[in-house]
């Protein structure tokens, strides 16, 4: 195999579908200078001449050659670059992402958030004081069911609680399962939430390393594939009362179990299991162990310090803005969950930048195959719109607009085309 197929081969691995920037240009002219739809000319790269045409959208056309993914016959690369420069194309597929939510229903939670019932209030107390507004946990169940909600049905989503039995109970398997958001996996989801009531103490390091557990074994038969994470959301921090005898006795040496071994194996090598935390109103007093979690997990904002408490999402001084400031945390999460970001097999680094295009083909059959743009001008989370490499150069990222729409797309398809100069921004 040659290096152009082998770095083909690697990408195509790792990507799958994306709507590029529409700037009305069909994709030849877009790679070889033409002017308009339909103007057949000469290739500003070599002489050719009429263009053809790429065959029906999403099922590209390829007499002779072997099917792809979900049984799609490769892209006919003659027929979009004219002037001949392609080589090679394949079909990619994205990452199935899996979400793992671990939720604090501890009796804390039953409070009304500042500035209504301060953290120490409600410490002490562990009452709503008024009926009328909505308590911490109604909040954060009504930004949950939205959050999920807006996510691609593809996504793959369960749902465990801490603590259960109204004590320091942990359940070793999710309460709801993890399965593709289809309309009843979202029925079940929005009916298991509105009927959980706050109780109990808070078993964070329990609850946490077994969704970690059943994540990993999940990965390992078969049931989920791709990328996993756990979002762990909180009010506090371990209670002493919940420890484990075999491996912890109060609530500080539980907790070094689960930053010191359970999240770092967790987000190492082999099912990497990554993690994102949400520290609510009652958690300053955990701020720095939450940031810990989060930084060990590998979700922690570049630059942040844990000794600060500035690495996980710290809601802790939320007052008036609680709800808005939860529903934008998990408008983040779901972001960068569902990122682009590809890893790409090892022995591909010397491949030619330079004569990699990538192709989309929307679902929908009005709609031409088009050229998404390599755009590395700036940073993926700071407004590129297109595709580009990973900062460490084996890993393969779609940005902006490209990203969002592949996660929405499930039938398109992308095919990365080797041997014609890379397109950048029009």
């Amino acid at each position: 195999m040659s290096w152009r197929q082998l770095a083909c081969v690697a990408l195509c691995a790792a990507l799958h579908a994306c709507v590029p920037v529409d700037d009305g240009q069909p994709i030849r002219d877009q790679l070889t200078g033409g002017d308009s739809a339909g103007a057949g000319g000469t290739a500003s790269t070599g002489t050719g001449g009429s263009a053809s045409t790429a065959g029906t959208a999403g099922m590209p056309h390829n007499p002779g050659g072997t099917g792809g993914l979900d049984g799609l016959a490769p892209l006919d690369v003659d027929a979009i670059f004219e002037n001949g420069c392609a080589q090679t194309s394949e079909i990619a597929q994205l990452p199935q992402v899996n979400l793992l939510f671990v939720l604090d229903r501890s009796k804390s939670m039953e409070c009304n958030p500042p500035p209504l019932t301060t953290s120490t209030q409600c410490e002490m107390d562990l009452v709503r004081v008024d009926m009328d507004l909505p308590n911490k946990w109604e909040i954060t169940r009504e930004a949950l069911s939205a959050a999920i909600r807006a996510l691609p049905s593809k996504t793959v989503v369960g749902i465990s609680y801490f603590s259960n039995g109204d004590a320091c109970g942990v359940h070793s398997r999710p309460r709801i399962a993890l399965r593709p958001l289809m309309a009843q996996h979202i029925a079940a989801i929005d009916a298991s939430l509105s009927t959980v009531v706050p109780g109990g103490a808070t078993p964070l390091v329990g609850a946490t390393i077994l969704a970690y557990r059943h994540l990993h074994d999940a990965a390992l038969d078969g049931r989920v594939s791709g990328d996993s994470f756990v979002v762990l959301l909180t009010d506090g921090e371990q209670s002493d009362d919940c420890y484990d005898a075999q491996r912890c006795s109060d609530a500080e040496s539980c907790t070094d179990v689960l930053l010191k071994e359970e999240v770092g194996k967790a987000s190492g090598p082999g099912v990497n299991i990554r993690t994102f935390v949400i520290g609510v109103p009652g958690s300053e007093h955990a701020v720095n162990v939450l940031s810990q979690i989060a930084l060990k997990g590998g979700t922690a904002r570049e630059g942040c310090d844990a000794s600060l408490g500035n690495c996980h999402f710290d809601m802790s001084s939320s007052l008036e803005t609680f709800a808005s400031d939860l529903a934008a945390a998990l408008e983040q999460i779901v972001g960068r969950a569902l990122s682009c970001e590809l890893r790409l097999p090892e022995g591909t680094e010397g491949a030619d930048r330079d004569s990699v295009n990538v192709v989309y083909s929307s679902s929908a059959p009005s709609i031409a195959p088009r050229v998404v743009p390599y755009d590395d001008t700036m940073p993926c989370d700071q407004g590129a719109d297109g595709w580009q490499y990973a900062d460490d150069a084996k890993s393969v990222r779609l940005c902006g607009r490209a990203c969002d729409e592949a996660r929405k797309d499930d039938a398109g398809r992308i095919d990365v085309v080797l041997g014609c100069p890379v397109q950048g921004p029009q």
